[in-house]
């Protein structure tokens, strides 16, 4: 634990010298600096279907296959999980975008580089609403690219949907979402605060207004 903890203040206290020296190189910067939240990977067996159901409520198909049916419920989580991280990014005023691109920033610029590969996708049992007993768990790694194309492990973290905060929606109230879709919100957003923080302790650029 305490080497893990001595690579991640190693890997911030490199990026924060990172950026006093070029802004000492240029004056000031130029433009604002990126976060990047790449695809999530769901690798093959992690997607745990509900079996009570017959047919697929992503897709509406009855008798659709179980392996069609585990990559749409995969495609959709990643999709939700990935939207939130950039919608909560964006909310906090950084320049956040999501690609499939493996070298988003190029090496002009100073980038966040957010990743990850799903552990579990659990359906639980839809018929239960608000009682699935679903959850989402997913490994993320942080990367940042400097100029010049040097790139940078920042920080690895686990989040588990079951342990996450609950979203609340902007009046105060929690979201309606349910099962896999509410868990793939949540988890979104606890990895959107952590980056936040990542970038914020590395004076990281918000977007210009």
């Amino acid at each position: 634990m305490l080497s893990r903890f001595a690579r991640v203040v190693a890997a911030l206290t490199l990026l924060m010298l990172a950026a006093c020296v070029e802004n000492a190189a240029s004056g000031s910067s130029a433009a604002s600096d990126f976060i990047v939240v790449g695809d999530f990977v769901a690798p093959q067996g992690v997607v745990r279907l509900d079996s009570s159901f017959g047919f697929s409520l992503y897709r509406g198909e009855a008798g659709t296959p179980t392996e069609q049916r585990a990559f749409s419920i995969g495609r959709a989580v990643g999709f939700l999980v990935t939207d939130t991280i950039v919608d909560r990014l964006r909310t906090l005023g950084y320049d956040a975008v999501s690609t499939s691109n493996p070298n988003p920033a190029g090496s002009g610029y100073r980038a966040l580089i957010v990743s990850g590969t799903f552990r579990t996708i659990d359906e639980g049992q839809r018929r239960r609403v608000g009682n699935e007993h679903s959850a989402v768990i997913a490994d993320i790694a942080i990367k940042a690219e400097l100029p010049g194309g040097y790139v940078q492990p920042v920080q690895s973290f686990t989040v588990d949907s079951r342990n996450a905060p609950r979203v609340q929606a902007d009046n105060g109230a929690t979201k309606r979402e349910s099962g896999v879709d509410a868990d793939a919100t949540n988890v979104g957003a606890e990895i959107a605060r952590v980056v936040g923080e990542v970038a914020r302790r590395n004076n990281w650029l918000p977007a210009k207004r």
